[in-house]
């Protein structure tokens, strides 16, 4: 089946939401510089810093490549479709406060200090996937918005990727009253999955593009 060409207006929302996840990847790096020179064993110890960054840089990653392929779906986006992308921006540039904060509280804080850090990462982790499943759901319920019929099963494959985050949000809460570094480990491990997931999408052929 032949896809619809998409309108304009879908250039301009995957350019700016481009931008935006570009400078929250960009704003990640920041918690790496040091405040000065660092002997070797002080780089090792910083190694909750580091681990942090990966965890976030790994979210914002698959939210970045899903957002590609959504994009590449999507023949029009109405008001809703934005205002939605627009919540799930929100809760990805909010990434770089929850990587802050783990990466101080392992290094520096005490137990509950370091709940609330993984709390704060569960409730980012959920404003990115919420949107994520209402534009998934708004999408299959209205797919005159995509290129074709078959777009709806990739919908709704990636609603299950949504629910599956919010679960594992859930549990990580849960997780961390007994080892907070275990729920971080576990948020690492459930976005490696979801990557894989992805890269073991099969890809797109050239023909099957929404022209531009």
């Amino acid at each position: 089946m032949v896809k619809l060409a998409r309108r304009p207006g879908m250039g301009r929302l995957e350019a700016f939401s481009d931008a935006v996840l570009a400078i929250v990847l960009t704003l990640l790096v920041l918690e790496l510089l040091p405040d000065g020179a660092q002997s070797p064993q002080e780089l090792f110890q910083n190694w909750p810093t580091y681990l942090a960054f990966f965890a976030a840089f790994l979210t914002v990653g698959v939210v970045w490549l899903n957002h590609n392929e959504a994009v590449s779906r999507i023949r029009r986006a109405d008001p809703i479709v934005q205002v939605l992308n627009l919540g799930l921006l929100l809760g990805a540039s909010l990434m770089p406060w929850p990587t802050a904060l783990i990466s101080a509280a392992l290094k520096e804080g005490d137990r509950t200090d370091q709940i609330a850090a993984i709390c704060v990462f569960a409730i980012v982790t959920i404003l990115i996937s919420v949107p994520w499943l209402v534009l998934d759901n708004y999408l299959i319920r209205h797919r005159e918005l995509l290129g074709s019929a078959t777009d709806v099963p990739w919908m709704r494959a990636h609603a299950r990727m949504s629910i599956a985050t919010l679960l594992a949000a859930g549990i990580s809460v849960a997780l961390a009253f007994a080892s907070p570094l275990a729920s971080l480990v576990l948020y690492i491990i459930v976005v490696a999955a979801f990557l894989a997931v992805r890269l073991r999408e099969q890809v797109t052929k050239p023909s099957q593009l929404h022209p531009e």
